[in-house]
């Protein structure tokens, strides 16, 4: 079908297009030429009354570079809609709806019919690759159900799978017959630059086609007329709005023209980090929002190369920010082997920014729906902080290297916030100056529950975690703590909470939600549950797997733990998690050497200490928990002091009661003996040793003895001494002497568990 005639002109009117500015080698034919009449669009184009207007809330970039194929990804978007308004989206940036010329492989970035939407059989396929039209329309559909504007990838600068034509002003064959099957918006060379009325436009993507878009029938056919593109997605897809691909690719006032037509929101992809020369000047030349790729690299450079300083460059955020759409990633910046431009270890840092910040966020589909459950959570989290915090003036209250503060200064219905970001190893603190005065400071992102509190001025001490981000505001809450005591009922007392062991808040008021206690279970598998009072009416907590996640779930299973054995148990119902540890002694110098299983140690509930009596030959011994070396115990070089992952100690052989306090890091080896006038060495020291029965679990020694008195004492030392009780063969500390009457050879014994003794006459 013949869908163009032209003119022919004299040679002199049109002499000027010989310097065309072009790569190619041709003798331009001069002349004029103009698409059939029939082919024209009519009309005018008209807005929609009805068009959401987003920006309240957040934008999602709701697809990423090849995105699954096989037309299913409208259906994927639309079963997303309801979850993501509920957290706070407002608009998705949806892909180029229409096929392109890689059939069911394209991401619609090589436009061929902009008004085939997956239902003519061109191409190789029907379908695009996200669905067909139906599809399409239903997924707009939900989204205005939920009152999320629908924005769409328009391509407008070039156009890919045209047939080969002979271009009678170039004077070659090109790529430029366009003979769509929806029968809409025919085209040929003469709507291509360069032609005879325009040689060349701001830019040119590579060797596709280069549309005229100051074409008249382009115009029309584009944005101009009742029948044009623009009209079509407005008025009868109901798009709300236009993310313009390429917009280097021709002048801003195409844009300018196109919302002048149609209206809705726009934003415009101007991939430059130059917001002074460039991207400034393209926004206020069309009147559209952009893309803020030069706050984007300042963020990608600042946390790439540790340098937090770069944060303050300008960008559309710091000089236009009613015009700067905020991101962290797009399909722009993302490399098609999978990885980022943007350091993956810092993305949250960066949503933290940009929800901080003026600005309208737009977040990256891989990065909220493909970077796991945990980023997630964060990225909703840092949308409702937006939407409940963040108004009014940006400033920057202080910044290095390494640790960023800034604040907004609130309005009338928002109160503002401050953001702390920390690269450094630690955490760190910097006093603050905010409009808050007087006031409970809150961290809305929960590292820290403890509020801080503002002076009268305004002042206040603000926290960020090691290599983390805070986001503080003020509160009109009540600061809550947690309950001082964990109960832990079980089958190792009968499942009652009110007679449980007890594990203990690390600080009153506890604000943490942290707890260790110890606690002793006498089976070989034994199951137990956390509860916050002595019964079973308030807060029950458990494990969230089979007993041995390591997190806690509410109720939960039980946690299962073997036995009979002691354990030091922790617990954080601010992280949801609880852990066991159980500790024993290891080495050459031990009972079972180096070798598992290790030689278990018991809890000593009335010193708060681990222990164990045995008996050592000469060797080394270390002590770790659960019989593993995750976490284990060493010399410092200094007498008793322990360190992680010390040195092996050296010991002697000899019979011993070991003495471990974990949490001051100490130790002690001692042994129990005898003194006083009745015993070898009288009542100087040293004292006379006794061994280690390990079969009886008694210390023993036998000893010629005087008639005179004697005690036990430990370590030869009068802190630790056991005398009579007054009651037979029982032992007390600080006990009277006990009397010896008769001169003889003796075999004495000593409980130290139960505080009884005995001596025998042999």
């Amino acid at each position: 079908m013949k869908i163009y005639n032209y003119i022919k002109l004299g040679l002199g009117s049109l002499i000027m297009l010989i310097t065309a500015c072009t790569n190619d080698d041709f003798t331009p034919l001069r002349v004029s030429q103009s698409n059939n009449a029939e082919d024209s669009p009519t009309g005018s184009a008209q807005a929609r009354a009805n068009v959401l207007l987003p920006g309240s809330g957040v934008m999602m970039q709701a697809f990423y570079w090849d995105v699954t194929e096989g037309g299913i990804w409208w259906n994927n978007i639309e079963s997303k809609l309801d979850s993501w308004a509920a957290n706070g989206v407002d608009a998705i940036w949806i892909p180029p709806i229409s096929k392109g010329q890689s059939g069911g492989f394209s991401m619609g970035y090589d436009p061929a019919d902009y008004f085939d939407f997956g239902d003519f059989q061109q191409h190789g396929t029907v379908e695009t690759r996200f669905g067909n039209r139906e599809e399409l329309e239903k997924m707009i559909g939900t989204a205005h159900e939920n009152d999320i504007a629908v924005i769409a990838d328009i391509v407008i600068n070039h156009n890919s799978g045209g047939a080969l034509e002979y271009n009678e002003f170039r004077q070659i064959e090109t790529y430029t017959l366009f003979e769509p099957a929806s029968g809409l918006f025919n085209r040929t060379w003469l709507n291509y630059l360069p032609n005879a009325e325009n040689l060349e436009d701001e830019g040119r993507f590579g060797g596709f086609p280069d549309l005229d878009l100051k074409n008249d029938y382009v115009i029309d056919w584009l944005w101009r007329s009742e029948e044009s593109v623009a009209s079509f997605y407005m008025n009868t897809l109901n798009i709300d709005g236009w993310r313009f691909d390429y917009v280097k690719g021709f002048s801003p006032d195409v844009v300018k023209q196109w919302i002048g037509s149609v209206g809705g929101y726009s934003v415009g992809e101007n991939f430059d980090g130059n917001v002074t020369d460039v991207v400034g000047p393209w926004v206020e030349a069309s009147g559209a929002n952009a893309f803020d790729f030069p706050n984007f690299f300042n963020m990608r450079n600042a946390f790439l190369n540790g340098n937090l300083n770069e944060l303050t460059k300008p960008s559309l955020l710091s000089t236009m920010p009613e015009k700067a759409v905020t991101f962290v990633g797009n399909h722009d910046t993302e490399s098609r082997d999978g990885s980022n431009e943007f350091p993956n270890e810092f993305e949250t840092h960066a949503y933290a920014y940009i929800m901080s910040a003026p600005g309208y966020p737009c977040v990256f589909y891989s990065h909220y729906e493909d970077s796991g459950d945990e980023q997630k959570e964060k990225i909703n989290q840092l949308i409702q902080i937006r939407s409940q915090l963040a108004a009014g003036d940006w400033s920057v209250n202080f910044v290095n290297n390494q640790e960023f503060i800034a604040t907004r200064g609130g309005d009338d219905e928002k109160p503002g916030l401050v953001l702390y970001i920390n690269l450094t190893d630690q955490e760190v603190s910097r006093e603050v100056q905010t409009h808050w005065n007087s006031s409970n400071i809150k961290d809305y992102t929960e590292k820290y529950n403890l509020f801080q509190n503002s002076d009268a001025n305004g002042l206040v001490v603000l926290k960020a975690p090691a290599m983390g981000y805070t986001i503080w505001a003020a509160t009109d809450d009540e600061q809550v703590a947690f309950s001082d005591i964990l109960y832990v009922p079980g089958g190792h007392q009968g499942w009652d909470p009110n007679t449980a062991p007890k594990l203990d808040a690390f600080e009153t008021p506890n604000l943490a939600g942290t707890y260790k206690g110890h606690v002793s279970l006498t089976g070989e598998i034994n199951e137990f549950k956390f509860t916050d009072a002595p019964n079973w009416n308030n807060g029950i907590y458990g494990d969230e797997g089979e007993g041995t996640a390591g997190v806690l779930a509410a109720p939960g299973n039980s946690v299962v733990l073997p036995g009979p054995l002691d354990y030091e148990i922790n617990v954080d119902l601010v992280n949801n998690t609880w852990s066991a540890n159980t500790w024993a002694i290891i080495g050459s110098g031990t009972p079972n050497g180096w070798d598992d299983p290790d030689t278990d140690m018991n809890y000593d509930f009335d010193r708060n200490v681990w222990t164990i009596t045995t008996n050592l030959t000469d060797g080394e011994l270390k002590f770790r928990a659960n019989n593993g070396w995750d976490i284990n115990l060493g010399g410092t070089g200094a007498e008793g002091d322990l360190s992680d992952g010390g040195d092996n100690i050296a010991v002697t052989a000899g019979s011993y009661q070991i003495d471990l306090d974990v949490t001051n890091k100490t130790f002690n080896l001692g042994n129990w003996g005898i003194i006083g006038s009745a015993t070898p060495n009288g009542g100087d020291d040293p004292d006379t040793d006794m061994g280690y029965d390990m079969t009886n679990e008694v210390w023993t020694i036998t000893i010629d003895l005087v008639p005179g008195e004697m005690k036990f004492r430990f370590n030869d030392a009068w802190n630790v001494n056991l005398g009579d009780a007054g009651a037979g063969s029982s032992l007390e500390q600080d006990g009277d002497n006990i009397m010896i009457t008769t001169a003889g050879n003796y075999t004495i014994t000593l409980d130290v568990v139960r505080n009884i003794y005995s001596i025998n006459s042999n």
